[in-house]
């Protein structure tokens, strides 16, 4: 009779996903209980997965009847919690990294051997098929003795172009090798063991808002016995490649981790065929394995199981590996020596870097105080419209309060900007109020992040609504709602979008986030109708400028850096507006007269084609984007295949495909922002010259530097 784990989930971030899932399929653990600082995410992972337990501290999630608790949190914290989930009779399985330091992970290995209880240390890649192959034919002598073991790990990273750079990852010029590194040094530990030298070059370094200097290219050599080994690691813009390449005096063999494919080729020694056929012998081994990936993809995600990614099902065999280990012998990859040298490595490697000096002092990192008592409260001024508005408010010498979920990431956000931060939760009636203090003026420009209506609905038009009937109870002079066009229909050429156009009648065929704006205009046209809300709404365009990514889905559906399909044929000019221009106008609606009930259209004028728009990219960036034109109906196609296979399988996320959506992505509608001019006095960009310089020129050296 198999045994159940009840298992606890500590952090509820991206990774909890893929670890629940994980769990859900493992016929020997359940999901018991669910804890997360942030209670919204806790609650959002428990209802998902049909967990009833939910808590905010770890001390309240071990009042639970456990077994086992996945600690999925920050690196820095991983060594206290499981510190604590050990004392407390518990398993613990520990995302990588194990920890920061080899003596507090040394601790708690002797804590688990102590109390007779599995440590375990997730390494993500570890259990891909394609590496299994390769570390197979190591063991058998396919490979032959190793003479060289070269992993490279060549991956953009979003985050140092677009934030939070509050993230840990970012806080030192170390963490980011703490975070990548222990992928790559698992993979050449797991072969060969640690290394015996280790020579570290790290360049190529930013500076980002928070003080802190990363490197972006390292490059590690070491040697195990008659071993060499590289590791290359860079976190620059550029094509993806992630794999290892292993030389050894029988054959070569490559492990792309990153499509799970796996080749191994030794020369056949056919004279004048030998090149030819050893071609030809590599090309089938990738054709069979990206067929068979196909497949499996294919087939799992019909049956809905991690076979549909093969990051998350090595993930869950790891996993399940932990959990077999618990009652058997542990794979040497599970064990908790592993996880231990694998940090030790990584202080090696770090340890080559002299990173003390390069980080500058915090305090220039923090908000100044407001300049007077606060009297206008922003909801959303972290986010890439709500900054600009920060600072064009803040340079007019109003007082101001934010509120934010984090403040860390708000502290870096606004950094040196007079302002008050209230940190707290916008759906908690009591901080709404608190925030609303002397507040005469509200912003909101808030958004939620959510895959379901029930979920936008719940996190975004019930949070509006409640945000808006506080500042009605508590007397505000005026309320700025931020919609967005994308609430209208937009893609029917001839017709004429203004300030007065309502918004799509068919709404309920559009995405989730057309929808969600529009609810909430509606439900606050709705308070202002009947209750007097002294509202106002404005409705930007595709807003471009520094702080958001030139890949903008707005210009077309964007699968790379380089490659990009425009909805439609990309000729007709689109409604940018500059980030500038559009924090210009909410600006303007704050003491404009007699606007409450207005809406709004922040379009700038019409002056470049998503094909103009690509054409600057490629010419700034030196790249040639492709760029396709693409009919509605072949992305009304694709999507009506995958939402056949979502319906089949009953995916949680299953929608019906909507042409009509697809059709307003287009904007071949004409936009007249007349009304915004008259009424606000509002000047957006009216040459091509100031929108390509300020809203893509900038932008692509950003993402260049």
């Amino acid at each position: 009779m198999t045994t159940i784990r009840k298992v606890g989930l500590l952090g509820a971030g991206y990774i909890c996903e893929i670890h629940a899932r994980a769990l859900q399929r493992n016929p020997s653990t359940e999901i018991v209980a669910v804890c997360d600082s942030v209670a919204q995410r806790a609650e959002r992972v428990a209802r998902k997965h049909g967990v009833r337990a939910v808590s905010t501290t770890l001390d309240k999630l071990l009042t639970a009847d456990l077994d086992a608790v996945h600690v999925l949190l920050p690196p820095d914290q991983h060594v206290a919690a499981a510190e604590k989930v050990l004392e407390s009779g518990r398993h613990a399985l520990l995302e990588k990294p194990m920890g920061l330091a080899s003596p507090q992970c040394w601790r708690l290995v002797e804590a688990a051997r102590h109390a007779g209880l599995a440590l375990g240390v997730n390494h993500n890649f570890l259990f891909l098929r394609s590496f299994e192959r390769m570390r197979h034919h190591a063991a058998n002598g396919t490979l032959g003795p190793l003479d060289q073991i070269t992993v490279s790990w060549l991956y953009p990273l979003e985050l140092l172009r677009s934030g939070p750079y509050s993230h840990w990852m970012l806080q030192d010029p170390r963490n980011l090798f703490f975070e990548l590194g222990p992928h790559l040094l698992a993979f050449v530990v797991d072969l060969v063991g640690p290394l015996d030298a280790i020579q570290t070059t790290a360049s190529n370094p930013i500076d980002l808002p928070g003080g802190c200097e990363v490197y972006r290219h390292w490059h590690v050599h070491g040697q195990k016995d008659r071993t060499s080994v590289d590791i290359i690691l860079s976190v620059d813009a550029g094509s993806p490649e992630r794999s290892i390449v292993v030389r050894g005096r029988g054959a070569i063999a490559k492990c792309d981790f990153d499509r799970d494919l796996y080749v191994c080729t030794e020369p056949v020694g056919y004279g004048v065929f030998d090149n030819f056929l050893t071609a030809t012998s590599a090309c089938r081994q990738a054709a069979v394995g990206a067929g068979r990936n196909l497949a499996r993809s294919l087939l799992g995600t019909v049956r809905r199981t991690p076979a549909s990614d093969p990051f998350a099902e090595s993930v869950a065999r790891s996993i399940g590996c932990f959990y077999e280990s618990i009652d058997g012998p542990a794979d040497s990859r599970m064990n908790a020596r592993f996880g231990l040298d694998v940090i030790s490595q990584c202080e090696k490697v770090v340890a080559g870097i002299h990173a003390s000096d390069t980080v500058r002092a915090p305090s220039r990192w923090v908000p100044g105080p407001p300049i007077r008592k606060p009297n206008i409260l922003i909801f959303g001024g972290t986010g890439f419209i709500g900054r600009r508005l920060v600072r064009a408010l803040s340079t007019k010498g109003f007082g101001l309060r934010v509120t934010t979920r984090n403040i860390k990431s708000a502290q870096l956000a606004l950094a040196e900007m007079p302002v008050e931060i209230f940190q707290g939760d916008p759906a908690d009636p009591e901080f709404t109020s608190a925030a609303l203090e002397g507040i005469e003026y509200v912003y909101y420009l808030s958004r939620a992040d959510a895959a379901t209506w029930d979920d936008y609905y719940r996190d975004d038009v019930l949070v509006t609504k409640q945000a808006a009937e506080a500042s009605l109870a508590a007397g505000v002079r005026r309320f700025i709602y931020t919609g967005t066009i994308a609430s209208c229909y937009t893609g029917k050429s001839g017709d004429v979008i203004t300030s007065d156009t309502p918004v799509d009648p068919k709404i309920r065929f559009r995405n989730l986030y057309a929808r969600s704006k529009a609810e909430c205009e509606r439900a606050l046209m709705r308070l202002h109708c009947d209750h007097g809300l002294p509202l106002v709404i404005v409705r930007p365009g595709i807003v471009i400028g520094q702080g958001v990514s030139y890949t903008h889905w707005g210009v077309g559906m964007f699968s790379s850096a380089t490659r990009v399909r425009f909805w439609g044929d990309g000729l007709n000019t689109l409604p940018f507006v500059l980030v500038d221009d559009v924090a210009s106008a909410l600006l303007l609606a704050l003491d404009a007269k007699d606007i409450e009930g207005q809406v709004f259209l922040l379009t700038g004028e019409p002056l470049l084609s998503a094909k103009d728009y690509v054409d600057v990219v490629s010419r700034v960036c030196g790249t040639r984007l492709r760029a396709k034109a693409t009919p509605i109906w072949q992305f009304f196609l694709s999507d009506l295949v995958k939402e056949v296979v979502k319906h089949l399988i009953k995916h949680p996320n299953r929608r019906m495909p909507s042409y009509r959506d697809l059709q307003a992505r287009s904007n071949r509608a004409r936009f007249d922002n007349t009304k915004a001019k008259l009424l606000l006095n509002w000047l957006p960009a009216a040459t091509r010259e100031e929108l390509v310089e300020h809203g893509i020129v900038r932008v692509v050296r950003d993402a260049m530097r």
